[in-house]
């Protein structure tokens, strides 16, 4: 496939959403409670959420009144509150009886839900916290952390009768960068004239989710990645394959596997560090595969939990040194988990998907759901409304990056275990496609997002059997 056939799509990193994701500079200090990262959430996402619950509830039967703290509520008296869901959930780690367990017998292995029928839903506020009951908010999946209003009355038990329930709703988009800057955007190391977004046909971008690249031949994961970067590269398919049309890849975490080697009994380890237990296959065959491939398009790179990077989000670039063979290319980037990117002048929110994944646990029921549950993240203007209750992130003290200022046009959230896509609108009628990434390495699919119409399709890569290869576009 001639590179100069290979479309083009402009770029921007959007500094002023991402910028919060950034550690580099910020002191590391974990000495503080980070009640002041929940302090932050509620004073930021309150004004949404009480401009649209007054809208909602302002000529309802009753004529109810807001009440600024949950303490202050009057029995029987028809009313709404606002604050911080919190989950009292029995199942649900605690990290004191971690330790003390620690001390005694071996901790348990993770659950795969929090949910039972012993939970119950608290609201809280700077005043304190009141139990909310009642049919209404059964089986609408809550988690902690959400701010919400809530429309109803206090009972004779002091418990709060839910009625009804707002939330901030999906936010506004972001100008693209060719309408919020009057200079030239940049195109890697070319410019490109404002004005060229607004004829842009635009192009198709390739995301991909764990990889799990071992760096062994036999592994029939590492041999669907290599037909992969051959298909983008043009040297599997057709001439009229979708391959040769794509003009960027976005690989959103879990691209190296975790891969152990028996420890050497013959050798010592230095500074504390066995390194005869590690093994370096994955690093070198990931640089090696995607080394002809940087040339022909850009590749950008998040971390994800099986990636040698930190566990606590937000994730920070891997550092380019790590890949040698692609360290030199200007087509290779490395980003943060979660990141923000502008490509063909659409904006697009990507994740590696632990933010889903323990929004999951809080709820009863199937893998079906956790498209409900993207689509709710964009309702609760928030990427990761567990952290830091039961999902790991640095504690900010004077702001809470996961707050969502602007929804994007593209929600891509990686390392799921099928694909899924839908379209929401929020109330200016801007469309924002979600797309739930799939592992590559146990599904084999690649999936391509179109920068202009958000058309999404998917290729699948299948295992060689004898001399046949299989790719379905």
């Amino acid at each position: 496939m001639a590179t100069s056939s290979r479309p083009e799509s402009s770029f921007s990193p959007l500094p002023e959403l991402a910028k919060g994701f950034m550690l580099k500079g910020i002191t590391r200090n974990y000495n503080h409670q980070y009640a002041n990262m929940y302090f932050s959430r509620l004073s930021e996402l309150s004004r949404p959420v009480k401009q649209r619950a007054k809208s909602k509830w302002e000529h309802a039967k009753g004529n109810p009144k807001l009440v600024d703290r949950v303490l202050d509520v009057q029995p029987e008296t028809l009313c709404y509150i606002y604050g911080t869901i919190y989950m009292d959930m029995p199942l649900k780690p605690n990290v004191l009886e971690d330790i003390s367990k620690d001390k005694w017998v071996t901790a348990p292995p993770p659950r795969a839900k929090y949910f039972s029928d012993d939970d119950e839903i608290l609201l809280e506020d700077d005043s304190g916290r009141v139990k909310l009951v009642g049919d209404r908010i059964k089986n609408l999946n809550l988690v902690t952390g959400i701010i919400v209003a809530v429309l109803g009355y206090e009972t004779k038990q002091g418990d709060f009768e839910v009625v009804d329930l707002c939330f901030g709703g999906i936010p506004p988009h972001a100008e693209p960068s060719s309408v919020a800057s009057s200079s030239k955007q940049k195109l890697d190391d070319m410019e490109v004239d404002d004005d060229a977004t607004s004829s842009d046909p635009g192009s198709w971008v390739a995301v991909l989710s764990g990889l799990d690249i071992t760096g062994a031949p036999e592994q029939a994961s590492d041999m669907r990645t290599t037909m992969m970067v051959e298909w983008l590269t043009g040297e599997l398919g057709s001439d009229e394959s979708l391959g040769g049309k794509v003009s960027r890849l976005v690989l959103a975490g879990n691209s190296l596997s975790r891969q152990l080697k028996a420890p050497d009994p013959k050798k010592s380890k230095v500074y504390g560090y066995d390194s005869s237990t590690y093994s370096t296959h994955p690093l070198t065959t990931f640089s090696s595969l995607f080394s002809s491939l940087s040339p022909l398009l850009p590749i950008h790179l998040l971390p994800g939990a099986s990636d040698p990077s930190g566990t606590t989000l937000p994730q920070q670039p891997l550092p380019r040194l790590m890949f040698k063979e692609l360290a030199p290319s200007k087509g290779f980037k490395t980003h943060t988990n979660p990141c923000w990117l502008e490509i063909g002048g659409k904006s697009l929110l990507a994740t590696s998907g632990q933010n889903l994944d323990d929004v999951f646990k809080y709820v009863e029921g199937e893998d079906e759901l956790r498209l409900v549950l993207a689509k709710k993240m964009l309702e609760w203007r928030h990427m990761a409304p567990t952290a830091p209750d039961t999902l790991w992130c640095h504690p900010f003290d004077e702001t809470d990056p996961f707050i969502l200022k602007h929804a994007p046009d593209v929600y891509i959230i990686g390392n799921q275990p099928r694909f899924e896509t839908a379209i929401v609108n929020n109330a200016q009628d801007q469309p924002t496609r979600i797309i739930l990434v799939p592992r590559f390495s146990q599904t084999g699919t690649l999936v391509l997002v179109h920068t202009k119409t958000l058309e999404v399709r998917t290729v699948e890569f299948g295992v060689p059997e004898g001399d046949d290869l299989k790719v379905e576009e």
